[in-house]
């Protein structure tokens, strides 16, 4: 049984991680990293569920998950006399299958959200041939948001044009196009879908909510190529001095959402002169460690 015990240890370990890793600090300095590691967290651990559900079907022979199903197809009558194999190879066809099934309402589901909310749009909002690319929403509440996708829109209230100035506003469009560009809502479409799989986790509560902070913070240092971290951060600010907020749809990331108060410090501190490269490295190392764990354990005979 040293398949299962070996994926019963990754799984733990996966969900321990992720308080940790929620609450640590070096992730804000170095986002793309962090979001790295916590993408590498829920590869493995979807692998390693996967992997202890089948490990019943090919641990007794102690051969990996490829030698294991090719004895299990070149000889079907088998199941009938293992049980035990049976029930776990049907448990992880089903797990495999609730998977895929809940990215694919996923995807579909906010498809349709985000078509009919540019639909919406198109009925309420008003263009500028000054912002090319943005719908002004007038609403008295302070709005900046983006719909991704391939014609990817942002959205500005009234109430935040009026709360900026032309310099913050060209730093808040920045900070959305690159929501747009580097296409951070598919990082978060698997935790969106793992949501229709358990809706009430306080374990994936804590990581979407850590991963969401991440892509703001990353979309704040790509904006801050370009623009003044002062301009991006004053914006901000004046975004935390609203005290109406109007939301944007789910799926959509904007300024006046996610834990503004922890990003407007973190652009005002100075800016550090860049993590080490070895702690960088270290990160990533561990990341692909995590993500060639279980395929090797897939592919490869374990030891006892």
């Amino acid at each position: 049984m040293s398949h299962l015990l070996h994926f019963v240890v990754l799984v733990v370990c996966c969900v321990a991680a992720v308080r940790p890793l929620a609450r640590a600090r070096w992730a804000h300095r170095m986002p793309r990293t962090g979001l790295a590691l916590w993408q590498a967290i829920g590869l493995t651990l979807e692998l390693s569920l996967a992997g202890l559900l089948f490990s019943a079907v090919f641990a007794p022979a102690n051969q990996g998950l490829a030698p294991g199903l090719a004895r299990l197809l070149a000889a079907p009558a088998r199941l009938t006399d293992d049980p035990v194999g049976t029930a776990a190879a049907a448990l992880g066809v089903l797990f495999v299958g609730a998977r895929l099934l809940a990215l694919a309402l996923t995807f579909t589901t906010t498809l349709r959200e985000r078509r009919r909310h540019r639909s919406l749009l198109d009925l309420v909002a008003r263009r500028d041939p000054e912002l090319p690319g943005v719908a002004l929403l007038d609403h008295p509440a302070a709005a900046a948001y983006c719909l991704p996708g391939r014609h990817g829109t942002i959205v500005i209230s009234t109430g935040a044009l009026h709360r900026l100035d032309r310099h913050h506003l060209q730093a808040v469009l920045a900070h959305e196009r690159a929501h747009l560009r580097q296409r951070h809502d598919l990082v978060l479409l698997p935790l969106l879908a793992w949501r229709r799989i358990v809706p009430r986790s306080t374990v994936l509560d804590e990581a979407s909510a850590s991963v969401r902070l991440l892509l703001e913070m990353l979309a704040d240092d790509t904006c801050c190529r370009t623009r003044p971290r002062r301009e991006l951060a004053d914006a901000l600010a004046r975004f935390c001095a609203g005290t109406d907020q109007l939301q944007g749809p789910a799926g959509a990331f904007g300024a006046a959402d996610i834990a503004l108060a922890e990003r407007t410090a973190r652009l005002l501190t100075p800016e550090p002169q860049g993590p080490p490269r070895a702690g960088r490295l270290t990160v990533l190392g561990l990341a692909l460690v995590l993500v060639a764990t279980p395929v090797s354990l897939f592919l490869l005979p374990v030891t006892s």
